[in-house]
Protein backbone atom coordinates (compact mmCIF):
# COMPACT_ATOMS: atom_id res chain seq x y z
CA UNK A 1 0.00 0.00 0.00
CA UNK A 2 1.48 3.88 -1.20
CA UNK A 3 2.67 6.16 1.56
CA UNK A 4 -0.04 8.65 2.84
CA UNK A 5 2.15 11.99 2.00
CA UNK A 6 1.17 15.19 3.76
CA UNK A 7 -0.73 17.26 1.08
CA UNK A 8 -0.71 21.10 0.66
CA UNK A 9 -1.97 22.95 -2.24
CA UNK A 10 -0.98 26.47 -2.86
CA UNK A 11 -1.74 29.01 -5.50
CA UNK A 12 0.17 31.06 -7.51
CA UNK A 13 3.82 31.87 -8.72
CA UNK A 14 5.78 32.04 -5.61
CA UNK A 15 3.94 30.75 -2.32
CA UNK A 16 5.97 30.51 0.83
CA UNK A 17 7.29 27.00 0.57
CA UNK A 18 8.66 24.98 3.05
CA UNK A 19 10.68 21.31 2.91
CA UNK A 20 8.97 18.84 1.03
CA UNK A 21 9.66 15.61 -0.70
CA UNK A 22 7.86 16.04 -3.92
CA UNK A 23 6.83 19.42 -5.40
CA UNK A 24 4.07 19.34 -8.66
CA UNK A 25 3.26 22.55 -10.46
CA UNK A 26 0.51 22.44 -12.46
CA UNK A 27 -0.59 24.44 -15.33
CA UNK A 28 -3.98 23.14 -17.16
CA UNK A 29 -4.02 26.06 -19.53
CA UNK A 30 -2.23 25.42 -21.18
CA UNK A 31 1.73 25.25 -20.41
CA UNK A 32 2.16 21.34 -19.09
CA UNK A 33 -0.99 20.55 -21.49
CA UNK A 34 1.44 21.75 -24.14
CA UNK A 35 4.20 19.89 -23.08
CA UNK A 36 2.77 16.97 -22.83
CA UNK A 37 1.64 17.32 -26.26
CA UNK A 38 4.93 17.96 -27.14
CA UNK A 39 6.46 15.15 -25.84
CA UNK A 40 3.99 12.54 -27.51
CA UNK A 41 4.69 14.44 -30.96
CA UNK A 42 8.16 13.10 -30.32
CA UNK A 43 10.18 16.15 -28.32
CA UNK A 44 13.33 15.07 -26.47
CA UNK A 45 13.50 17.42 -24.18
CA UNK A 46 12.05 21.30 -23.14
CA UNK A 47 14.46 23.42 -21.49
CA UNK A 48 12.24 26.01 -19.30
CA UNK A 49 13.34 29.72 -19.07
CA UNK A 50 11.35 32.60 -17.24
CA UNK A 51 11.83 35.53 -20.01
CA UNK A 52 11.48 35.41 -23.85
CA UNK A 53 14.87 37.32 -24.35
CA UNK A 54 16.38 34.51 -22.52
CA UNK A 55 15.04 32.08 -24.78
CA UNK A 56 16.07 34.21 -27.51
CA UNK A 57 19.47 33.86 -26.65
CA UNK A 58 19.04 30.44 -25.95
CA UNK A 59 17.96 29.73 -29.91
CA UNK A 60 20.90 32.09 -31.01
CA UNK A 61 23.10 29.42 -29.09
CA UNK A 62 21.19 26.83 -30.52
CA UNK A 63 20.18 26.93 -34.09
CA UNK A 64 18.60 23.71 -34.32
CA UNK A 65 16.34 23.95 -31.13
CA UNK A 66 12.50 25.14 -31.53
CA UNK A 67 11.48 28.26 -29.42
CA UNK A 68 7.94 28.06 -28.25
CA UNK A 69 5.61 30.18 -25.73
CA UNK A 70 3.68 32.77 -25.09
CA UNK A 71 2.68 36.31 -23.38
CA UNK A 72 -0.60 36.88 -22.74
CA UNK A 73 -1.30 33.32 -24.47
CA UNK A 74 -0.02 35.18 -27.54
CA UNK A 75 2.83 33.19 -29.32
CA UNK A 76 5.89 35.75 -29.95
CA UNK A 77 6.07 36.57 -34.05
CA UNK A 78 9.47 34.87 -34.14
CA UNK A 79 8.41 32.00 -31.74
CA UNK A 80 8.47 28.49 -33.99
CA UNK A 81 5.28 27.35 -31.57
CA UNK A 82 3.20 29.05 -29.36
CA UNK A 83 1.86 27.42 -26.16
CA UNK A 84 -1.05 25.71 -28.04
CA UNK A 85 -1.40 21.54 -27.36
CA UNK A 86 -3.80 21.62 -30.60
CA UNK A 87 -1.16 23.48 -33.14
CA UNK A 88 1.63 21.22 -31.53
CA UNK A 89 -0.38 18.19 -32.20
CA UNK A 90 0.17 18.47 -35.96
CA UNK A 91 3.90 18.93 -35.28
CA UNK A 92 6.62 16.60 -36.10
CA UNK A 93 9.14 16.85 -32.98
CA UNK A 94 11.11 13.72 -33.07
CA UNK A 95 14.01 14.47 -31.01
CA UNK A 96 13.94 18.32 -30.82
CA UNK A 97 14.93 20.11 -28.45
CA UNK A 98 11.97 23.08 -27.51
CA UNK A 99 12.93 26.23 -25.52
CA UNK A 100 9.46 27.20 -23.56
CA UNK A 101 8.83 30.42 -21.70
CA UNK A 102 5.47 31.38 -20.35
CA UNK A 103 3.56 33.39 -18.07
CA UNK A 104 2.46 31.21 -15.33
CA UNK A 105 3.69 27.82 -15.35
CA UNK A 106 7.11 28.26 -16.15
CA UNK A 107 7.24 30.99 -13.27
CA UNK A 108 6.27 28.83 -11.00
CA UNK A 109 8.78 25.71 -11.80
CA UNK A 110 11.60 28.58 -11.65
CA UNK A 111 10.52 29.61 -7.94
CA UNK A 112 9.58 25.76 -6.83
CA UNK A 113 13.08 24.46 -8.10
CA UNK A 114 14.68 27.37 -5.61
CA UNK A 115 16.56 24.99 -3.36
CA UNK A 116 14.84 22.39 -3.76
CA UNK A 117 16.52 18.57 -4.36
CA UNK A 118 13.56 16.43 -4.18
CA UNK A 119 11.07 15.13 -6.86
CA UNK A 120 9.89 18.35 -8.98
CA UNK A 121 6.66 17.08 -11.53
CA UNK A 122 4.75 19.36 -13.62
CA UNK A 123 1.08 18.23 -14.79
CA UNK A 124 -1.84 19.51 -16.24
CA UNK A 125 -5.14 17.73 -15.59
CA UNK A 126 -4.78 15.37 -18.73
CA UNK A 127 -1.81 13.77 -17.05
CA UNK A 128 -2.71 14.30 -13.40
CA UNK A 129 -2.81 10.31 -12.91
CA UNK A 130 0.84 9.82 -13.98
CA UNK A 131 2.14 12.35 -12.27
CA UNK A 132 0.10 10.51 -8.72
CA UNK A 133 1.79 7.17 -9.72
CA UNK A 134 5.22 8.96 -9.98
CA UNK A 135 4.19 10.94 -7.04
CA UNK A 136 3.39 7.58 -5.20
CA UNK A 137 6.50 5.86 -6.61
CA UNK A 138 9.13 8.23 -5.37
CA UNK A 139 7.49 8.19 -2.13
CA UNK A 140 7.29 4.38 -1.25
CA UNK A 141 11.09 4.25 -2.52
CA UNK A 142 11.91 6.66 0.34
CA UNK A 143 9.97 5.17 2.85
CA UNK A 144 9.78 8.25 5.27
CA UNK A 145 7.24 8.31 8.04
CA UNK A 146 5.72 11.37 7.25
CA UNK A 147 6.30 12.98 3.27
CA UNK A 148 5.35 15.58 2.59
CA UNK A 149 3.91 17.01 -1.17
CA UNK A 150 3.35 20.37 -1.95
CA UNK A 151 0.94 21.23 -5.55
CA UNK A 152 1.58 24.46 -6.96
CA UNK A 153 -1.40 25.98 -9.03
CA UNK A 154 0.38 28.28 -10.97
CA UNK A 155 -2.49 30.60 -12.34
CA UNK A 156 -3.18 33.29 -9.32
CA UNK A 157 -6.57 32.93 -9.52
CA UNK A 158 -7.76 30.07 -11.98
CA UNK A 159 -9.94 27.36 -11.19
CA UNK A 160 -8.46 24.90 -13.74
CA UNK A 161 -5.52 24.55 -11.99
CA UNK A 162 -6.95 24.33 -8.05
CA UNK A 163 -9.31 21.47 -10.19
CA UNK A 164 -6.38 19.73 -10.79
CA UNK A 165 -4.58 20.09 -7.76
CA UNK A 166 -7.03 19.15 -5.80
CA UNK A 167 -8.20 15.69 -8.14
CA UNK A 168 -4.45 14.70 -7.31
CA UNK A 169 -5.23 15.27 -3.65
CA UNK A 170 -8.61 13.35 -3.84
CA UNK A 171 -6.65 10.13 -5.36
CA UNK A 172 -4.42 10.34 -3.11
CA UNK A 173 -6.28 10.46 -0.49
CA UNK A 174 -9.06 8.27 -1.11
CA UNK A 175 -11.81 11.25 -1.39
CA UNK A 176 -14.86 11.18 -3.79
CA UNK A 177 -14.72 14.82 -4.57
CA UNK A 178 -13.23 16.13 -7.28
CA UNK A 179 -14.17 13.12 -9.20
CA UNK A 180 -12.82 13.15 -13.24
CA UNK A 181 -16.00 14.79 -14.57
CA UNK A 182 -16.35 17.61 -11.45
CA UNK A 183 -12.17 18.55 -12.25
CA UNK A 184 -13.05 18.84 -16.37
CA UNK A 185 -16.37 20.73 -15.89
CA UNK A 186 -14.59 22.94 -13.77
CA UNK A 187 -11.38 23.72 -16.23
CA UNK A 188 -14.40 23.83 -19.18
CA UNK A 189 -16.44 26.33 -17.05
CA UNK A 190 -12.98 28.29 -15.91
CA UNK A 191 -12.70 31.65 -16.95
CA UNK A 192 -9.41 30.79 -18.94
CA UNK A 193 -11.30 28.74 -20.82
CA UNK A 194 -14.37 31.24 -21.73
CA UNK A 195 -11.68 33.15 -23.07
CA UNK A 196 -10.93 30.94 -25.58
CA UNK A 197 -14.45 29.82 -26.49
CA UNK A 198 -15.21 33.83 -27.46
CA UNK A 199 -15.41 33.99 -30.98
CA UNK A 200 -14.68 37.83 -31.01
CA UNK A 201 -10.84 36.99 -29.43
CA UNK A 202 -9.79 35.02 -32.90
CA UNK A 203 -6.49 34.93 -31.29
CA UNK A 204 -7.15 32.73 -28.77
CA UNK A 205 -7.45 29.16 -30.36
CA UNK A 206 -10.58 27.56 -28.97
CA UNK A 207 -9.31 24.16 -29.79
CA UNK A 208 -7.04 23.86 -26.84
CA UNK A 209 -9.64 23.58 -24.36
CA UNK A 210 -10.72 20.07 -25.64
CA UNK A 211 -6.93 19.15 -24.65
CA UNK A 212 -6.53 20.65 -21.46
CA UNK A 213 -10.27 19.66 -19.85
CA UNK A 214 -9.59 15.83 -20.54
CA UNK A 215 -8.00 13.24 -18.54
CA UNK A 216 -5.37 11.10 -21.08
CA UNK A 217 -2.36 9.85 -19.04
CA UNK A 218 0.74 9.34 -21.17
CA UNK A 219 2.42 6.59 -20.40
CA UNK A 220 5.16 9.21 -18.44
CA UNK A 221 5.34 11.47 -16.11
CA UNK A 222 6.67 15.30 -17.00
CA UNK A 223 10.40 15.83 -14.92
CA UNK A 224 12.11 19.22 -13.90
CA UNK A 225 15.85 18.74 -13.28
CA UNK A 226 18.60 21.04 -13.01
CA UNK A 227 21.60 20.95 -14.83
CA UNK A 228 24.06 23.98 -13.43
CA UNK A 229 21.20 27.06 -13.78
CA UNK A 230 19.10 25.14 -16.23
CA UNK A 231 15.15 23.87 -15.75
CA UNK A 232 15.15 21.08 -18.24
CA UNK A 233 11.86 19.41 -18.56
CA UNK A 234 12.04 15.53 -19.15
CA UNK A 235 10.37 12.34 -19.40
CA UNK A 236 10.30 10.12 -16.63
CA UNK A 237 8.69 6.26 -18.31
CA UNK A 238 6.37 4.45 -16.12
Amino acid sequence: MSIQPDIAIFQGHRPPLGPAQVRIVIDTIRAFTHTQVAFERGARQILLVASIDQARQQARAHPDWLLAGERDAIKPPDFDLGNSPALTARADLQGRTLVLTTSNGVQAVAHAAHDFKGLLLVTGLANAGSTLKSTRHYLDALNLPNPRVQILASHPEGDEDLATAQWIHARQANLPHPDDEEAIRRVWECRAAQKFADPTRPEYLSEDIPFCARRADAPFAMVVERQGADLWLTRQPL
